[in-house]
């Protein structure tokens, strides 16, 4: 397990002490896909603002309509731009976050914590809930100190592990599955009496830079009677 942990900090996968190493095809794919469309971004803004340039320079009257057109073109880019930027932005987050579970888990296996420790809130079968396609399932977690694993199954025959952490009622769980391996992360809430988590999930297959997200929800099998 250390030696995953050192990997992640030499600049590896962030995730790997929560799961499967993300394969390193697909790592690059990503990152190529990201800096292929900041450049197009770039090159794309460049040029419209030397055609406003140009034409704002011209020695006649220039003409309205095009000025308008190239406004509205780069002022389109810009958003764009925008956009790249929140998601490069969400990902070092998200990157942050993980290095933060890293430093967790090496302290529970350095022996700061107690080898011993109780069963957690999280320990028991929980009914579960994904939105906004109303997939439902059941999962059963073992919570033991910060850490959390168990197994899912859920509507259409999917199924596998999950393994994440608990911190101060905010619930981390990584989605592994059994056809496809690790493909999802949730994050959420564990409300104040135990017996309900509410956030948000996130599909690792990312489409044009932004992945799919929604909703999910989990109660407690003993109180959704």
């Amino acid at each position: 397990m250390k030696s995953l942990i050192a990997k992640a900090r030499r600049g590896g996968d962030a995730k790997v002490a929560i799961g499967e190493v993300d394969p390193e095809q697909r790592k690059a794919s990503r990152a190529e896909k990201l800096a292929a469309r900041r450049a197009a971004i770039d090159g794309n803004v460049e040029l419209l603002h030397e055609s406003l340039d140009a034409a704002v320079r011209e020695e006649e009257v220039p003409d309205p309509q095009r000025l308008i057109q190239l406004a509205g073109q780069l002022e389109s880019a810009e958003a764009d731009r925008v956009a790249l930027l929140a998601v490069e932005r969400m990902l070092v987050d998200r990157i942050g976050q993980h290095l933060q579970r890293l430093e967790l888990i090496e302290r529970q296996i350095d022996g700061l914590e107690a080898p011993e420790e109780n069963e957690g809130t999280l320990t028991g079968a929980w009914d579960l809930v994904l939105m906004p396609a109303r997939q439902r399932g059941t999962a059963l977690l073992r919570q033991t100190g910060a850490l959390v694993n168990g197994t899912y199954r859920l509507e259409g025959g999917w199924s596998g592990s999950l393994q994440g952490t608990l911190v101060n009622r905010k619930v981390f769980l990584v989605r592994i599955d059994s056809k496809l391996g690790k493909s999802m992360e949730l994050e959420g809430y564990l409300s104040d009496d135990g017996k309900r988590i509410r956030g948000t999930w996130l599909d690792y297959e990312l489409a044009g830079g932004v992945g799919a997200t929604g909703q999910w929800t989990a109660l407690r099998q003993s109180d959704s009677d």
